[in-house]
């Protein structure tokens, strides 16, 4: 009798062993995870990525002498996945994270060097618990000092006030959060007035990255794909913010995502979610549909003077110079709100509380009780102007109440009546005037005037439009 040939295992088996054996599966929000262990400390990479790829043929060649063949690796990546979708689902956090109580912010160092902030102290800790991802445009922080201070860096922001630059801190502060909502930062200036010069600079103290200043995506899909390689995005030198654009950066800031079709699948659905700070520079004021314009920060940088402007290499070199003392006076701040918010109460509070509640905790920095809602409520108040002065059914609106106020009637009725104040003069359509009025509620509040919604009791049940004077009623 001839001897039982014995079966060798596949190149994918043994592929699918050194993962199993070698490195903890996972997955996060549909997609597959690997944490292996290198020469630098442990990391966590994306299943399909190439970063796991190469990690895996390195292993490989380094167990059996040779090289997989692609096809094998493609296999046996395919299996880990499965795998790792049966496994817990643990999250993965990309610059900064939350885990039992405290704060991780990742250096994003050769090692694995993490900032842990607490209700005690900020401390670095040499391996946090927590999984951090890093993409091909992720750039390390600085180690940073103990002795914060903003003096030099306050230097190098063209802001026309105080309360300005406690905002713009107020946002640092945020944006190294873990969770929003993140207000969107907007930085507005003729040209040369240093818009990019202080995206770079903010980007560069929260989130350094390969990538500093990007151009719009053309869609929601490349929006949310960008939101999963870095931590805060910056849009520069933009023009206009189209409708689609607006309301996904709503989405971004506040919290959302976007669900798309599976390749290779006729029902499968895989998803992208996201919070993510966001900052735009523009020439001209772009924020103007209300509802972003309400989840913003809107910076004007002055123009500056031609004897007061720096050298472009002598000002990256006094950022670079002023980076670590910065970081830490944020972790400080960092570690103030943490301490104060669990026990914070406040009288009021506007949209996107969260960040009105952190501006309060850390306000002592700045100034005396109530300079920062002083500061943001001047924000909001200019912001709403810039919206009254740009929708021209806005400004109808106010003169139209000027005339008429209190006023009640039919969306087509108001439509018929607001055409006489549009300038230039134009057919309203009845049918999306409720849409539109609903958008621009907030900033006519904030001018004094008040749009309510109902029915008429009579037989008709006509849907109603109500405009009142808040200002007469106070």
């Amino acid at each position: 009798m001839t001897a039982e040939k014995k079966i060798l295992p596949s190149d994918p088996d043994l592929l699918v062993e050194i993962g199993e054996s070698e490195a903890a599966l996972s997955h996060w929000q549909s997609r597959a995870y690997v944490t292996v262990v290198t020469e630098k400390g442990p990391r966590t990479l994306p299943l399909k990525g190439p970063a796991a790829q190469t990690w895996l043929r390195r292993r490989f060649r380094d167990r059996h002498g040779r090289i997989p063949s692609t096809a094998a690796v493609r296999t046996a990546l395919a299996v880990l996945a499965d795998i790792a979708s049966l496994s817990e689902e643990t999250p993965v956090w990309l610059r900064t994270a939350k885990h039992d109580g405290s704060i991780y912010i990742d250096l994003a160092e050769d090692s694995s060097v993490a900032i842990k902030i607490d209700q005690t102290d900020w401390t670095l800790v040499a391996t946090p618990p927590v999984k951090f991802i890093r993409s091909k445009l992720t750039l390390p922080l600085p180690r940073p000092s103990r002795h914060g201070d903003v003096d030099e860096f306050r230097k190098l922001v063209n802001l026309r006030d105080e309360g300005s630059f406690q905002l713009l801190m107020t946002w640092c502060v945020a944006a190294l959060m873990p969770v929003g909502p993140y207000p969107l930062l907007a930085i507005a200036g003729e040209q040369g007035a240093g818009k990019s010069l202080l995206a770079r600079l903010v980007g560069d103290l929260i989130d350094p990255c390969r990538l500093r200043l990007r151009s719009l995506p053309y869609n929601e899909r490349d929006l949310y794909i960008a939101c999963s390689n870095t931590h805060v995005l910056a849009f520069d030198n933009l023009s206009k913010i189209s409708d689609w654009l607006s309301d996904s950066l709503c989405k971004v800031v506040t919290g959302g995502g976007i669900g798309l079709r599976e390749n290779y699948s006729d029902d499968g659905e895989v998803y992208f979610e996201a919070q993510r700070p966001v900052i735009l520079t523009a020439i001209e004021d772009v924020v103007q549909r209300p509802d972003l314009a309400d989840r913003a920060i809107v910076l004007t940088l002055p123009a500056i003077p031609e004897h007061e402007r720096l050298d472009p290499a002598e000002f990256e070199a006094r950022c670079e110079a002023c980076r670590s003392e910065t970081l830490g006076a944020l972790l400080d701040l960092m570690w103030l709100a943490w301490r104060e918010l669990p026990t914070l109460k406040t009288d009021r509070l506007p949209r996107l509380a969260g960040f009105a509640r952190l501006g309060i905790a850390i306000e002592r920095a700045f100034g005396g009780e109530g300079c920062f809602m002083a500061a943001y409520d001047s924000n909001r108040a200019n912001a709403s102007a810039i919206i009254a002065e740009t929708d021209p059914l806005c400004a109808a609106i106010e003169a139209f109440h000027a005339a008429q106020a209190p006023w009640r009637g039919s969306a087509t009725q108001l439509a018929k009546m607001l055409e006489t104040f549009v300038v230039p003069p134009k057919p309203i359509n009845p049918a999306a005037l409720g849409g539109r009025l609903r958008r621009l509620a907030p900033v006519l509040r904030a001018r004094g005037i008040s749009i309510e919604f109902g029915r008429d009791t009579g037989k008709g049940r006509d849907r109603l439009i109500t405009l009142t004077d808040l200002f007469s009623e106070t």
